[in-house]
């Protein structure tokens, strides 16, 4: 959109990037009305302080995951190795366009991106829809599915760090996003299989919490690597974070396989 319709934009006196607000503004506003009229739903009773008691009870909620992650070593493993696989690889979701643009011509170039980040998303849901039929491969075993998947992606990441050209990066590219969307599948099974039926919504924001704060230590370090070296030595450095997280998990392996 920028780049069809950026002249326009920039003839309003707005920016070319404004065209793509203005557009997701449009959007979600249909969205809304959409889901407000359209979307039936029975009314239920109003309680004032649920809202106040929800912000109230997130400290206990942390404190009660914690305390159960710290108990039971398998979910902390697998707790640190998701921490580990999001700080490697969430600075390759943040600074690839970055990367790219300069691979690209100035009049196709945001557009080329578009479909490039509508390709990387769809590109990890089609891994997690491959992610159970490659769990078969090894046999549900869960934690060695994600070791492989780990190791796969350290190699794909230091792969997409040395491709120069558009061709050979979009190519890499899509097959990282493909393994690290089957990543899905073991990982959460292990959480589900180390919790009771009643802790999982507790562990699933514990892993949610966990995992953001690996993404955000994982960018402002590859991104001062980046700042002092180059974004290509930043992500191969980052590619370590996934060799610890494949140890994390052959660990947890052969942790699981003895108390299995």
């Amino acid at each position: 959109m920028p780049d069809a319709f950026g002249a326009t934009a920039i003839r309003l006196g707005f920016s070319i990037y404004d065209v793509s607000y203005a557009a997701s503004f449009i959007m979600m506003t249909v969205l809304f009305l959409y889901t407000l009229f359209a979307i039936t739903e029975e009314p239920r009773p109003l309680n004032p302080n649920a809202l106040t008691q929800g912000f109230t009870n997130v400290p206990a909620v942390i404190k009660e995951a914690g305390f159960l992650a710290l108990k039971h070593p398998s979910l902390s493993m697998l707790l640190l190795a998701l921490t580990l696989f999001l700080m490697a690889t969430n600075p390759i979701e943040v600074f690839w366009p970055t990367h790219v643009k300069g691979m690209l011509s100035e009049g196709h170039a945001n557009t080329a991106i578009g479909v490039l980040t509508a390709t990387y998303f769809f590109s990890i849901a089609f891994g997690a829809a491959l992610s159970p039929r490659i769990n078969q491969i090894f046999k549900r075993r869960n934690a060695i599915s994600l070791s492989a998947a780990f190791a796969c992606l350290a190699a794909l990441q230091i792969a997409v760090a040395f491709q120069g050209g558009i061709v050979g990066f979009v190519g890499v590219f899509i097959l990282f996003s493909v393994v690290l969307g089957s990543t899905e599948t073991p990982a959460s099974s292990i959480l589900h299989s180390c919790v009771e039926n009643h802790q999982r919504s507790t562990m699933l924001s514990l892993r949610s919490l966990v995992q953001q704060l690996g993404a955000a230590i994982g960018l402002m370090v590859v991104g001062g690597l980046a700042e002092s070296y180059s974004l290509q030595s930043a992500w191969i450095g980052g590619a370590g974070f996934l060799v610890m997280a494949v140890l994390l998990a052959g660990i947890l392996a052969k942790r699981l396989e003895t108390s299995g």
